[in-house]
């Protein structure tokens, strides 16, 4: 951002509502610390589009999460900690995960080999919760799913999150991954533990791929 004025603008915002120490993670994602909440993320959008989403975002994480604190408040997906707009920009803070994504790790090593053995079953329970409150998070894939040190699977960007069986021509936009999407004209939990079969395919030995991600794909390619 440095050369940009409108970026330095926006620098000087995150600074005047409290947030030190920062550190951009990636396009449209920074890292800083604030007095009340510890290591934070902090996710920024411009675009009509993007601020859409990141309303979405905004709007699940406030509804389904504890208050945001230093210690951490959620092991299956950030909390919601702020949201404030300034400079035509949308901004959402929230808890820092800790970890790596999968897509990190899958870049870097050999996922059979070195995956811990729970990740898994962490995060078939966090699918499981965001499906209990009636919702299908819309993008399951290695750059949404964080590893903690523990070695627990925890979800990220809820820009996607849908209420279970709205029709996809109402949506105002759409967002998801083509290689992981099964597309049916309502959205329904199949979207996402398809699109964590097609994941798990991808990575695993055929002999490693669970049975029932296997019956998955075979009833629903």
């Amino acid at each position: 951002m440095k050369g940009d004025v409108k970026g330095e603008k926006l620098l000087q915002a995150f600074k005047a509502h409290g947030y030190t120490n920062l550190t951009r993670l990636s396009l449209r994602v920074f890292q800083a610390q604030h007095s009340s909440w510890g290591l934070v993320t902090i996710k920024y959008a411009k675009e009509l589009k993007h601020r859409h989403f990141l309303k979405q975002e905004a709007e699940f994480l406030h509804s389904n999460t504890g208050s945001c604190t230093s210690s951490g408040t959620n092991d299956i997906w950030p909390a919601y900690c702020d949201y404030f707009s300034c400079h035509q920009t949308d901004c959402l803070v929230l808890s820092h995960l800790s970890g790596n994504t999968l897509l990190e790790i899958q870049n870097r090593s050999n996922i059979n080999a070195d995956m811990p053995s729970q990740w898994l079953s962490t995060l078939e329970s966090a699918i499981n919760r965001i499906h209990t409150l009636g919702f299908v998070h819309g993008d399951i894939k290695p750059s949404n799913i964080v590893l903690n040190p523990q070695g627990q699977a925890q979800l990220i960007d809820f820009g996607s999150v849908t209420k279970m069986g709205t029709e996809r021509t109402a949506l105002r936009f759409e967002s998801y991954t083509l290689r992981y999407a099964m597309l049916d004209s309502v959205t329904s939990r199949l979207d996402d533990w398809f699109a964590l079969a097609v994941m798990l395919e991808e990575q695993l030995d055929e002999t490693d791929l669970p049975s029932r991600y296997q019956v998955l794909l075979k009833q629903h390619r």
